[in-house]
């Protein structure tokens, strides 16, 4: 009895009754940890396209829980922000971009210091940092 409950058992695994997996190939790119990552002073023409967060550090990661991006190569830009709030809600922000001497600039904020490296940028400011990794272009 034990047998054939076993050969029962397999034979509906093998039949497809468990759904397949498709990973989407965004996904199965292996990224580098991010203790491991070298940043370098990034260009105007690292930015454009679909960024979130994934890591945010010092007074902003108090507030913040992720952060979105799409940056146009026409100067503009949308997000949103979710903030850690109870309940936790999104702010969303659009505007124009900036970019001079390795700082980017979101309308009249405060410059931060724009990095790369490989699908990662880094914004560094007086409120801390974000590491934003690429989501590819819309």
């Amino acid at each position: 009895m034990g047998r054939l409950l076993l050969l029962v058992l397999a034979a509906a695994g093998m039949s497809g009754c468990l759904p397949s997996n498709v990973v989407a190939p965004e996904a199965r790119r292996v990224r580098t940890p991010l203790e491991d990552l070298r940043f370098e002073p990034a260009e105007a023409a690292d930015l454009p396209g679909f960024w979130a967060s994934e890591s945010i550090d010092g007074p902003m990661a108090a507030v913040l829980l992720r952060v979105f991006y799409l940056f146009g190569p026409d100067g503009t830009f949308t997000g949103a922000a979710l903030l850690d709030e109870d309940p936790p809600r999104f702010v969303v922000l659009s505007g124009t971009w900036s970019f001079d001497s390795g700082m980017l600039r979101l309308d009249d904020a405060e410059p931060a210091r724009l990095e790369r490296a490989g699908d990662r940028l880094r914004l560094s400011g007086a409120d801390g940092s974000v590491i934003l990794v690429d989501e590819g272009h819309p």
